[in-house]
């Protein structure tokens, strides 16, 4: 821990219904909070700046899904799990769509709203630990949201699901990559991408990991597994105003994304990865020919 970290041991936030009451302590490093308690599972802040940028990021990818909240064939889903539930935007709207069911999201972190929908709750658990999923039951519908390239994590995940899913029930993942036409070129973008890629590794992450998820739902028992991709071109210029607030939006992140692993991994400072990542911002807004690819795997455990 550096000199320009701080700690906070107060709760992340006020006791509710909804949540455990054991304390989260904070981590504060270069004006962001992070959960000190899971840093090392999730290396990414949970400020207000982060829930903003990732409740902009809900409403825009609905957007991009023609208003639906999940893809898999199911209609008015009696039970939910939103995993890796964020700031719970997901899971709020789906329990306001869906009156009559239970939605229930879970994460390890707190970003959630104290007020929520009367048929939706929240709980932070472990859900890397085997045996997380083992208080739900006859679930219809298991959420789950971009998982970091952590492959165990997404094991445990599918395991857990597949055991507390209902006969017939669906469990979809939602993740998104970035795509490059030419990997190897010499750009200030480029060039981020593969640092990135290099402190995922180190970290027991893969980039690539959602290329995966239909093999791996496939692995865990699931069938009639489908996969959507939406390529949205990293270049905007010119193309319809919600894929250019997608890239805006997933833009605004990086520093974020960036800090923990790149320090802990490749050795950055915060000025070296401020500017590494400004620099692949402005490269963006010349010719970077790629994408940024959202992929929406479900699959049905059998009846």
């Amino acid at each position: 821990m550096s000199d320009s970290d701080t700690l906070d041991h107060e709760s992340e936030r006020e006791e509710t219904e909804s949540f455990d009451t054991e304390p989260h302590p904070n981590l504060y490093r270069h004006g962001r909070r992070y959960s000190l308690t899971h840093l090392e599972q999730h290396p990414w802040p949970i400020d207000e700046i982060e829930k903003d940028r990732l409740e902009e990021q809900h409403v825009l990818l609905r957007e991009l899904f023609d208003d639906r909240l999940y893809l898999a064939p199911i209609e008015s889903p009696r039970s939910v799990l939103d995993i890796r539930t964020g700031t719970g935007c997901w899971a709020m709207e789906c329990a306001e769509r869906y009156p009559s069911s239970t939605v229930r999201g879970i994460d390890l972190v707190n970003m959630q709203d104290e007020w929520v929908p009367p048929n939706c709750e929240f709980w932070v658990d472990n859900l890397c630990q085997p045996g997380w999923h083992t208080q739900y039951t006859n679930i219809d519908l298991v959420h789950i949201n971009q998982i970091q390239g952590d492959r165990q994590l997404l094991s445990l995940l599918l395991e857990g699901s597949y055991s507390c899913c209902a006969p017939g029930g669906w469990v979809e993942i939602r993740d998104m990559r970035v795509q490059l036409d030419n990997p190897g070129e010499d750009s200030p973008f480029h060039n981020y991408i593969r640092e990135m890629a290099t402190a995922q590794a180190r970290d027991g992450r893969q980039m690539d990991l959602p290329l995966h998820f239909g093999a791996e739902l496939t692995r865990h028992g699931f069938t009639n597994i489908t996969e959507r991709n939406y390529d949205i071109p990293l270049c905007t210029k010119g193309r319809d105003k919600l894929k250019e607030r997608i890239i805006q939006n997933w833009t605004t992140g990086l520093e974020g994304y960036s800090f923990t692993l790149l320090e802990k991994h490749l050795g950055k400072n915060f000025t070296e990865t401020v500017l590494m990542c400004a620099s692949a911002r402005r490269a963006l807004k010349g010719k970077i020919e790629g994408y940024l690819q959202i992929q929406v795997v479900y699959g049905q455990k059998p009846s």
